[in-house]
């Protein structure tokens, strides 16, 4: 019992310090080796048992910082999300007493991919424990998801995880050791190579950029939404951007729910919204709550970003589509109205917002200098806060003809944690998913630019007032994974099927 928990405390405690802020990625590449260690011998009863505890434990390292806004929201992600690690270990133990170790280890990366992908999908979809968000401080290592999307990387690193546990399980003979000690090589070999050639020894020298400016308010998001505060906030933005009037910006951008009013209705905020795009010459995006009445005169609420125009009455709109689930809306409501009751009775700090239902790209004017681009706009397609970490949405704005994408968001919620820094991080991967170029705006940070090969020049310390100026060069190819979506995921996770029909008819049992 003392070492079955030492093995699963020693996979959780080796995962949590592999994820952003700590640059600490290659435990990933043996984190899994305890937990797979003691998954050998289980019965059907352990396995869940272990798996549930060993998901438990890494949660609570990886996923504390919900308790910053929501200490029941977070409790119930750390006892929820761990049923995915219950649907992997029930499925390893079936497999090692039907196949055998020697074809178990062929399935796990093919396994444990098709739980994170599946642990995606859905309005419960939940990927910010990925294992190749472990990777994003090692570029030249992962820039084929531009192929296989993030979880070519967890595929990846699940392999090496396998072949170094196969590695320690024939140290003593010679000819297995070398063939593994080859394998691992190649693995890390194929790879570097492949950044090493795609990556730019400099940086792009496109003719065809934009200038933009990010604006970093640092408002607490306790205080914005107080009647007596709204001044002040408006203020705070407005003096930032007016710091940055002479330097030829195309585009302005402020994070998630910079205007703490329904910025439809508030004349004060549109007057001076306007008032300053119209001064400078400049397209402004926002984000802001939004609202729309139906027929019946009720309404539904929105998360939402507004682009503003100089010298026009009109405002372009880009509702959230996937919302955070019981934090911006209780899921299911809908689909189980008997359910509804109970299911909002359940205080998480939740709200009420509606998801959108268009994918929307604001077509952004070139106002300055237009001999500079064949044509006089750009499109820009805005991911808003959760949205960022889903691979899939990502890619429909970019195959909808995005030239930069764009990530707005409030992370002051999560404090000094490493949510800020996690979330930041993984959009390195959108990045290179879809080869364009990112302007990520965050209330209190980070703040920054990435280009299509996931490097980042320009950040924001945290809970600083901060603006930051880059020229960004419009994307210029479209991926395999932009053109034809998970193919590889999909494919791996398709895959498990076979040997678990074989594993079924088999009557092996070890």
């Amino acid at each position: 019992m003392k070492k079955k928990m030492l093995l699963s405390l020693f996979t959780a405690v080796l995962l949590s310090l592999s994820f952003p802020p700590l640059a600490l990625g290659f435990l990933a590449y043996f984190a899994l080796i305890p937990f797979f260690l003691l998954l050998e011998n289980l019965s059907y009863k352990e396995s869940i048992r272990w798996g549930y505890l060993t998901g438990f434990f890494t949660n609570i390292g990886t996923l504390y910082w919900i308790g910053w806004v929501t200490p029941p929201g977070a409790f119930a992600a750390i006892l929820y999300l761990p049923i995915y690690f219950i649907f992997y270990s029930v499925l390893h133990t079936f497999l090692r007493k039907r196949l055998g170790n020697k074809y178990l280890f062929i399935c796990v990366p093919f396994l444990w991919t098709g739980m994170e992908f599946i642990r995606s999908l859905g309005v419960l979809g939940f990927p910010w424990n990925s294992l190749a968000y472990t990777q994003t401080y090692y570029l030249s290592l992962i820039q084929y998801v531009s192929f296989t999307s993030v979880y070519g990387v967890t595929f990846w690193i699940v392999t090496i995880n396998v072949l170094i546990l196969s590695l320690m399980k024939d140290v003593s003979n010679i000819k297995k050791v070398i063939t593994h000690l080859i394998l691992l090589i190649l693995l890390f070999l194929f790879p570097w190579f492949y950044g090493q050639w795609v990556i730019p020894d400099e940086e792009s020298d496109a003719k065809e950029k934009i200038r933009v400016g990010l604006i970093q308010g640092n408002v607490d998001p306790y205080l914005k939404w107080d009647d007596e505060f709204m001044d002040e906030n408006l203020a705070i933005y407005d003096s930032l951007s007016n710091l940055l009037k002479k330097t030829q910006l195309d585009l302005i951008i402020w994070p998630e729910t910079a205007t703490p009013v329904y910025l439809r209705d508030s004349h004060k905020y549109k007057a001076a919204i306007r008032k300053l795009v119209d001064k400078q010459n400049i397209c402004l995006i926002t984000g802001t709550p939004d609202y729309k009445f139906l027929p019946d005169r009720s309404y539904l609420t929105y998360n939402a970003a507004f682009l503003f125009t100089p010298l026009t009455k009109t405002v372009e709109v880009y509702r959230k589509l996937h919302l955070v689930p019981f934090g911006e809306k209780v899921p299911f409501t809908e689909t189980f109205p008997l359910l509804k009751d109970f299911l909002e009775s359940l205080e998480m700090g939740q709200g009420n917002f509606s998801p959108g239902t268009e994918i929307v790209s604001f077509k952004v004017p070139l106002l300055k200098e237009k001999e500079r681009f064949k044509s006089g706009s750009f499109l820009a397609p805005v991911l808003i806060c959760f949205e960022s970490m889903f691979s899939e949405l990502a890619r429909k704005f970019v195959k909808n003809g995005a030239d930069i994408l764009i990530i707005i968001t409030n992370d002051a919620w999560f404090g000094r944690t490493s949510a800020p820094f996690h979330h930041a991080q993984a959009a390195i991967f959108r990045a290179i998913e879809n080869r364009i170029g990112i302007a990520r705006c965050a209330n209190t940070g980070v703040s920054l630019f990435i280009d299509s090969f996931g490097k980042s020049t320009k950040s924001t310390s945290i809970f600083k007032k901060a603006t930051l100026i880059q020229d960004m060069a419009l994307r210029k190819e479209s991926t395999f994974f932009t053109r034809y979506g998970h193919v590889f995921s999909i494919t791996v996770t398709l895959l498990n099927i076979l040997p678990i029909v074989i594993a079924f008819f088999s009557g092996n049992k070890v």
